[in-house]
């Protein structure tokens, strides 16, 4: 069984790696491009806590986008479904959120801290349930949420969809460069 320093250490190595829309949607891809979304990230924090003999469990849920960038007042999207793990420590399965890097909490966004025995906040507040991830794909009330979020997605206009993502991203990354100016950014970054 790990110690709690070795989870923490996992935790703020997964976190720490820039949060990024239109990167690695998995954790192979993650590795490789050391940049990704909430999926990529939860999909690595699972395989290294997993490795290390924590039983891990991917788990997801709608939550309204935060309005950040000025496109999405153009945007007939408001909501998105996010993905997180959960640990089972102690016979309980408890939420552990590494998705955004500590330099986006100048954005108003949520950072995770973890001390390896508790629940974290989660990076976006639940909109109805949290669902784990099973053998038997998603609930159907998540199902519903990801064909009516894509059906949002499908009719908007390509171009605004991606000035969303790219003004996004480049939001995030502003944030990463004052963060470094100030020298806030976390150690080995």
């Amino acid at each position: 069984m790990t110690n709690e320093a070795q989870r923490v250490e996992i935790y703020e190595t997964v976190r720490n790696l820039p949060y990024d829309t239109a990167a690695a949607h998995d954790a192979a891809s993650l590795r490789e491009r050391g940049r990704g979304n909430c999926v990529a990230k939860a999909d690595l924090l699972a395989e290294e806590l997993s490795d290390v003999g924590i039983e891990c469990r991917l788990v997801s849920w709608e939550y309204e986008l935060p309005v950040l960038v000025a496109v999405q007042h153009d945007l007939s999207v408001d909501s998105d479904v996010h993905t997180a793990v959960q640990v089972l420590l102690g016979g309980q399965w408890l939420l552990v959120d590494a998705t955004h890097d500590p330099a986006l909490a100048a954005l108003g966004l949520t950072v995770g801290h973890w001390d390896g025995a508790s629940a974290t906040e989660p990076a976006y507040r639940a909109v109805g349930s949290i669902f784990p991830h099973g053998h038997d794909g998603l609930s159907q009330e998540l199902d519903e949420a990801l064909d009516r979020i894509g059906q949002q997605v499908e009719a908007a206009d390509p171009d605004l969809i991606a000035r969303y993502q790219h003004d996004l991203n480049q939001l995030f990354e502003r944030a990463r460069s004052r963060a470094m100016s100030e020298g806030t950014t976390p150690a080995g970054r």
